[in-house]
């Protein structure tokens, strides 16, 4: 027997509930008592939330891409503006049923459902039509799959060729399968990322919060895998300071987590005024840390900083340097030789970073 009378919302239809949070798209409306948010945990209302969120709003997905079997009505993509498309993203990224198990599963139906509206009209030889129609072992393989180096997708993991049916113009059909994204462009030699379908995606202007729940232990290897996934377009710092990130190193240090330590100093992630994703900072503080929690011989945290960020420490804080040099057992020589080794790599990514941008 319930002790407390419904209200007049909770005495509707589960359907009516269900079609008043569709209309209004208050997440914290399940909040509001047992009863309604018994009514709203639907995998498929999640679902049709993931697509309406987190679908990219390229040019090419403004002409008959959001058929109502994939977001029915009320739910209108473009009706959103691009900042309430943010707000509706980070809500989503905190809520408890914001899993990768489940947006793993909207990806994929996502490029299935890109190759279905625009690929069906281009012309493909019947092996390639084959491939398409069948990617199970493909999406089965994503650790396999292009990761993003650099913090950059490549040209592609499956690029099929095909051609336009007006035209006969060659196509290529490139699909990347870890980052659940299609894209149909014209051969070129320098890969351009323009109008690309992809779920997730943020906005470079408006992107989405980092959600807490992502940025602290325990750290298992569905918690890391989905940080990689949301890193490039989910915003983690606020701007130059990296408050959240430099605080999640450096509690990783505390805890001895190397394995952790070493997927995020490996990872690239994105800050809200920055438009390009950068490498997990790794600041001076992280060093010394390093240095206090040291193990007596050949520290495995002190070694990957010194081999992979060496040239992020203050060319000037010589006493640094030397404590770090002599913990990891290496000569002056050698750290010299590491230094401009990196210094080299820097300057390369930066000039393939221009490149992009040119």
């Amino acid at each position: 027997m319930n002790r407390w009378p419904r209200s007049r919302l909770e005495s509707l239809p589960v359907e009516i509930i269900q079609k008043i949070f569709l209309e209004c798209l208050e997440i914290n409306l399940p909040r509001a008592s047992i009863h309604i948010a018994s009514a709203l945990s639907d995998p498929l209302i999640y679902t049709w939330l993931i697509r309406l969120a987190f679908s990219s709003a390229n040019e090419s997905s403004r002409h008959g891409f959001f058929t109502p079997d994939f977001l029915p009505p009320p739910l209108d993509f473009f009706a959103l503006s691009p900042a309430e498309r943010r707000d509706l993203q980070t809500n989503i990224l905190q809520c408890r049923w914001s899993t990768l198990a489940l947006m793993r599963k909207c990806q994929r139906e996502y490029v299935e459902h890109a190759i279905r509206i625009k690929c069906k009209d281009l012309i493909f030889s019947p092996e390639d039509r084959r491939r398409l129609a069948n990617l199970d072992e493909c999406f089965a393989r994503r650790a396999e799959c292009d990761q993003g180096r650099n913090g950059r997708r490549g040209k592609g993991d499956l690029v099929l060729t095909a051609k336009a049916p007006n035209s006969n113009a060659d196509l290529k059909v490139a699909i990347w399968f870890n980052f659940g994204a299609l894209q149909i462009r014209e051969p070129s030699p320098v890969f351009y990322e323009t109008d690309v379908f992809r779920l997730p995606c943020c906005s470079i202007d408006y992107p989405a919060r980092m959600p807490d729940k992502l940025l602290k232990p325990p750290w298992t290897e569905g918690k890391l895998e989905y940080l990689a996934l949301l890193s490039t377009e989910a915003y983690i710092d606020e701007g130059s300071s990296y408050d959240r990130s430099k605080q999640v190193l450096r509690q990783v240090i505390r805890d001895r987590d190397f394995p952790t330590f070493e997927r995020l100093l490996n990872m690239h992630i994105r800050t809200k005024v920055y438009n390009y994703p950068l490498r997990w900072p790794a600041r001076p503080t992280h060093f010394r840390a390093a240095l206090r929690y040291a193990d007596d011989h050949d520290d495995p945290f002190i070694r990957l900083l010194v081999e992979k960020r060496w040239q992020e420490l203050p060319p000037n804080d010589v006493r640094l340097r030397a404590a770090l040099l002599a913990k990891d057992g290496r000569s002056r020589i050698r750290g010299r030789e590491r230094e401009r080794q990196q210094e080299q790599e820097q300057e390369q990514e930066q000039e393939r970073e221009r490149e992009v941008e040119e």
